[in-house]
């Protein structure tokens, strides 16, 4: 079974503009229309055809950067991802989802048997979600956590859509935590994302036989932010543009502006 994308997002170092054009140029028949933006960004646009939602863009903002964040999700993302690739080589990878699809009888049992046994013997956190009583409803597996790396999912996809029963999804959801890993994994194939970290390996060669694909990079860790940290994220955000004014009537002396911050709290 071939990996595909099914979720991508990217932090592209170019003109807002530019995005939208080429976006909307690259998917046939589409529109630009302005959304409410999310996330800390200004501004917002989708990219539509009819009333299907190809791709999101964000940006601006002080607290979010210069890139612009695209974002395409489903059926849409390996046509985005696609896009993005090649029109804006060397941009940073936010987050990657990546699904492989089974539907034959069995399909479940034997992937939610090799997501626990990979998650025993990695030390993985496991999480069970949905209809484990009466199996109608649809079940979910989780391993890994949300907050690290690299994270997967295996669930019934058929039942969640009320299609085939036997239409199972084994998805890992891998986000790069440093810079180099951003760039270097937004150059990297679907396959080659399972071989972000020992466990994912391991999933996909047990379900794919040896893989030739080399790993980009470590994917990098999360490191666990201080509530210190958290607090001045939060003032920032609050009182941003205040400290930005005053910054400015100092005449963006940097040591003037830190001497009336040491006053400020003494």
């Amino acid at each position: 079974m071939a990996p595909e994308f099914d979720w991508y997002t990217a932090s592209i170092p170019t003109k807002p503009q530019i995005v939208l054009d080429v976006l909307a140029s690259s998917f046939d028949l589409s529109d630009v229309e302005p959304t409410a933006p999310k996330m800390g960004y200004e501004r917002a646009y989708k990219i539509t055809r009819g009333d299907t939602v190809l791709a999101r863009v964000q940006f601006g903002g002080p607290s979010v950067g210069c890139n612009v964040w695209a974002c395409a999700t489903g059926e849409n993302a390996p046509e985005f991802s696609s896009i993005v690739r090649g029109e804006f080589p060397g941009h940073k990878l936010l987050r990657a989802d990546v699904r492989l699809d089974y539907d034959e009888e069995g399909a479940w049992d034997s992937l939610s048997a090799l997501a626990i046994d990979t998650a025993d013997r990695y030390r993985l956190k496991v999480e069970h979600h949905g209809d484990f009583h009466r199996e109608e409803g649809g079940r979910t597996i989780n391993i890994g956590s949300r907050s690290s790396a690299a994270f997967e999912r295996v669930y019934e996809k058929g039942k969640q859509l009320g299609q085939s029963p036997n239409w199972v999804r084994a998805e890992l959801e891998l986000k790069p935590q440093n810079d180099k890993a951003k760039v270097l994994y937004g150059y990297a194939s679907p396959e080659q994302m399972y071989m972000a970290t020992k466990w994912t390996q391991h999933l996909y060669e047990a379900l794919n036989g040896p893989s030739a694909a080399m790993r980009p990079a470590p994917p990098g860790t999360l490191r666990k932010r201080s509530d210190d940290e958290r607090a001045l994220d939060f003032m920032a955000r609050q009182y941003g543009n205040v400290l930005r004014r005053k910054l400015e009537a100092l005449g963006g002396d940097l040591d003037a502006f830190g001497a009336f911050i040491a006053e400020l709290i003494s």
